[in-house]
């Protein structure tokens, strides 16, 4: 369904972010938060995972993001320990589904660069989680994860090729004026709140 296409009625567009954490979704949380934009980062004020909560909503049959109240943004839809590992981002395509006039920003970054800010994340504590979780060593791990990025920015390009309302963003690169103009037709972004948060941050509270 193309944004042309949406069903007529009451619109209420969501920002969802489905780039893989370590690409600066602290640094957009707090830009839509400080711009007046409701927005859940890694968990909600009850405490509730975003990605946890997502796929029981699937599980359930219910919309991705229900029991989010008036939230309109949402960042960082990861959740690992030592026996799981989930990266919510892959259900983009159940995501657009659900949300077709919702924005979908690909917030990325150089891919060994990536790599490297998740190995030292906790102070290593979240490459400790996904070896545990995968039952592989560091280095297998680390593997994986390029195979990962490689395929999720493909699919995830492949899908929304030619949709207005996706936006591939890398953090390093390209000038957050981007997000600004894209979203203003529904959000009021004010980039005077953009910054790097959460650089080498050990506390997983405050992934990014």
């Amino acid at each position: 369904m193309t944004v042309e296409q949406l069903p007529s009625g009451p619109r209420d567009p969501k920002i969802i972010l489905i780039g893989l954490n370590r690409c600066a979704t602290t640094s957009l949380h707090k830009l839509f938060q400080n711009s007046g934009i409701a927005s859940v980062h890694w968990v909600d004020d009850q405490g509730n995972n975003l990605a946890q909560k997502m796929v029981t909503n699937i599980a359930m049959g219910r919309k991705p993001l229900d029991g989010f109240g008036s939230v309109r943004a949402f960042t960082d839809i990861a959740f690992v320990n030592a026996r799981f590992m989930l990266d919510g981002t892959r259900f983009f395509r159940e995501l657009h589904a659900a949300y077709p006039d919702a924005y979908f920003l690909l917030n990325t970054r150089d891919r060994e660069d990536w790599i490297s800010s998740r190995a030292l994340h906790s102070n290593g504590g979240y490459l400790e989680r996904c070896c545990k979780a995968n039952g592989m060593g560091a280095d297998e791990v680390k593997q994986g994860w390029r195979r990962m990025y490689d395929v999720h920015h493909a699919e995830v390009q492949a899908h929304f090729n030619g949709i207005p309302r996706f936006l591939r963003f890398d953090i390093d690169r390209d000038d957050p004026q981007a997000i600004a103009d894209w979203l203003s037709a529904d959000f009021d972004v004010n980039i005077a709140h953009w910054g790097h948060y959460n650089r080498g941050a050990s506390d997983r509270a405050r992934t990014g």
